[in-house]
């Protein structure tokens, strides 16, 4: 606490030494006097997130035929099939105003809950029993067969998978955030 007194009280004295040297006398050309540094704070950052990328899958291969005749063929259709997958605390559901077409598919997840999120789609459409990791929060990813991720989003946020070339069948996704699984957030996409 001295030693605190001491700096304080030798600072007082210097910076009256200093203006006490001062001089209003204009008549004395000789004495510069370098102005008095002033005290600036720097803009504090701020603090921002970057966007998530989105979540994209290589095209699953598909079997073709070469055309007999020299007209060209298409793989399967140019329309894309969307759906909308809404995710809250222990509740997934999916929302698509039609049926879901094979081909190109755009999975749109949305996080309407207060948690974070994500979705892992499989290539299965099994979601039960499935092998959980050493410390069991979440379903072991490195033994499933995914086609697809949307990694985690925050309450509020959307992000999209878009898959190409899926054919018919039905495709199991989890919300694989530690803890969520077990907890049932579960649901499955049924491609015609």
């Amino acid at each position: 606490m001295k030693r605190k007194n001491i700096i304080f009280i030798s600072a007082i004295l210097m910076l009256l030494s200093i203006l006490s040297c001062s001089s209003n006398d204009s008549n004395d050309t000789n004495d510069y006097m370098a102005p008095m540094p002033t005290a600036t704070t720097a803009p504090m950052p701020t603090a921002t997130t970057a966007p998530m990328p989105t979540a994209t899958t290589a095209p699953m291969p598909t079997a073709t035929t070469a055309p007999t005749d020299n007209t060209t063929m298409s793989s399967m259709t140019d329309a894309v099939s969307e759906v909308s997958i809404l995710m809250s605390e222990w509740d997934v559901s999916v929302d698509s105003t039609s049926s879901i077409k094979e081909g190109k598919i755009k999975l749109t997840l949305v996080n309407n809950g207060n948690l974070e999120h994500n979705m892992v789609l499989l290539n299965s459409d099994n979601y039960e029993n499935l092998e959980l990791t050493d410390d069991s929060s979440m379903a072991d990813e490195s033994k499933l067969d995914i086609l697809g991720k949307i990694s985690g989003l925050q309450p509020g946020e959307s992000g999209e998978l878009l898959l190409e070339d899926i054919g018919p069948g039905t495709y199991a996704f989890i919300c694989n955030t530690p803890g969520h699984y077990q907890l049932g957030m579960v649901n499955k996409i049924i491609v015609e």
